[in-house]
Order: structure tokens, then C-alpha cells, then sequence
């Protein structure tokens, strides 16, 4: 199919400043076989009634699950899977509600999956976004999909799936489990290392936003310990998901992360 139904997904929690500047940039999409799929997690500001607003947008309010974690990965991406339950596109984009897309993302991840029929997902590069005057073109990504470890992936936003694909992998996101890690890290693990399918396209078309006093900046600072104990996560989910498919999970970095985890 050259010209399948693309269904952008919008997870949301709070975040009413950046509603309008979300939905209307995919409103502004060149390709325009899509649906916009908007699911707020019960928000308390006024993003679900800025979103109400857009006519052409299909707006869920969803009741939010009691789960015991200090850090909002659980609830983003049980948002995204209650998204995808809702959607009816051959493919889906995810994007956080305060980033936004360039106008041609989504043509542009048609174009791939047309020209490669074999390819079940697609990472895009970030534009590293503080403000109008200030964002960056994220060269973050050279030889990404060469590393032995987990691989140097881009945010949730840059994701584009298959659904039919999407639905496959689905259960293996685990959820209620690993609750540091983040979807994207678990898309790019499951693509690169169980279906060596793992490709960043060599275009920037989503702007990231960042906020110098969010979650990442001041929670997950490099060496401090909910570093270390996301790091373990992560090698943990690592060798959960080799172990199923039947490769030994074991090197050096992953002693030493289990080492220093003992003094936490």
C-alpha cells in the first residue's frame, strides 16, 4: 500500500502550554492519509479540553492506574499502549505531547517503508529543542547501530512502527516491570538485538523539547545513583529478553554496574 493510514499517537500528562503547538504540527503534516490519536492521563491542568478543541483530533481521557514509581516511564508508556488500542493505521508515530514534528516527518517515514517493505521500524533524529532561539541538531548518533551494547537510540518521539508489528512486540515492553526504563530504550533493544532491525534515518524531524529543570536533567544525572540503578535496569531487560531467545548475557560493564548497585 503506497499511501497507508499513518495514526500519530499523543501521550499526554500535564502539559497544556505545549497542546496546541503538538497537535498543530500534525495538523500542518504534507502526508495526509492520517489520524491523530490524543490520550491524556488524566491530567490535572487543561490539556484535555485545549485538545477537545481540535475537531479533526480523536481525544481519549483515560482514568489513570495507581503504580507505585517516582518516575513517570510506567504511565507514559501505558498511555501509549492504551493509544495504540484506539488506533487504525498500518503505521504509528509516537509523540510525547510537548514535542512537536517537522511538517514533513511523516511523509518522509511513508517514503521509507515503502522503499524498504522488509523494515518494521524506523528511528528519525531529534532537534534538541529549548525555545524559537534555541535548539540544536542532535550529531549524537554516528555509528549507533554498531555498538555491542545497548544501542545510542533517539527519543519516543522519533519512533515510527508497523502496528501489525507493533502488536507482536507489545507484551515484551513490560509494562509494570524495569520501571526506569524508558519505551524508547525498549523499542531500540528489542529492534536491534532480537530482530536486527534497528535503522536511524539520516534526517532531523522531530523537535525535542527539553526543559533544564526536567525529570532527565535532574534526576538521572550521569554517576549519581538513579544512573546507576536505571543502568542496572537496563542490563537487566537486556539479559531478560536474550535469555528468552536463548543468548548468555554477561560482560564486564554489567558486573560492574551490579557491584556499585550494592551500595545503594
Amino acid at each position: 500500500m503506497r499511501n497507508p493510514l499513518v495514526s500519530i499517537l499523543i501521550a499526554c500528562y500535564n502539559r497544556e502550554k505545549y497542546i496546541d503547538r503538538c497537535i498543530k504540527s500534525c495538523l500542518d503534516q504534507t502526508y495526509k492519509n492520517l489520524e491523530i490519536v490524543f490520550v491524556d492521563d488524566s491530567s490535572t491542568d487543561k490539556s484535555y479540553q485545549i485538545a477537545k478543541k481540535f475537531k479533526r483530533v480523536k481525544v481519549y481521557k483515560k482514568k489513570r492506574k495507581n503504580f507505585k514509581s517516582k518516575f513517570g516511564t510506567f504511565y507514559l508508556l501505558d498511555t501509549y499502549l492504551y493509544a495504540f488500542k484506539k488506533s487504525k493505521g498500518k503505521i504509528l508515530s509516537f509523540l510525547d505531547a510537548d514535542d512537536f514534528f517537522n511538517k514533513k516527518k511523516v511523509e518522509n517515514i511513508v517514503e521509507y517503508f515503502n522503499r524498504n517493505k522488509d523494515k518494521k521500524i524506523l528511528f528519525d533524529k531529534p532537534i534538541i529543542y529549548y525555545s524559537k532561539k534555541d535548539y540544536i541538531y542532535s550529531k549524537d548518533y554516528k555509528n549507533a547501530s554498531k555498538r555491542k551494547k545497548w544501542p545510542k537510540f533517539p527519543p519516543t518521539s522519533c519512533i515510527s512502527i508497523k502496528k501489525n508489528f507493533f502488536s507482536k512486540i507489545k507484551n515484551e515492553l513490560k509494562p509494570k516491570s524495569f520501571d526506569l526504563l524508558s519505551m524508547d530504550f525498549r523499542l531500540a533493544v528489542i529492534s536491534k538485538f532480537i530482530f536486527k532491525d534497528f535503522k536511524i534515518l539520516n534526517k532531523h524531524l522531530t523537535f525535542y523539547f527539553q526543559n533544564k529543570k526536567g525529570e532527565i536533567n535532574s534526576n538521572f544525572r550521569k554517576f549519581r545513583k538513579n544512573w546507576w540503578l536505571r543502568r542496572m535496569q537496563a542490563h537487566e531487560y537486556m539479559k531478560y529478553l536474550l535469555k528468552k531467545n536463548n543468548v548468555k548475557y554477561q560482560n564486564f560493564d554489567y558486573t560492574l554496574t551490579k557491584i556499585i548497585n550494592l551500595f545503594f
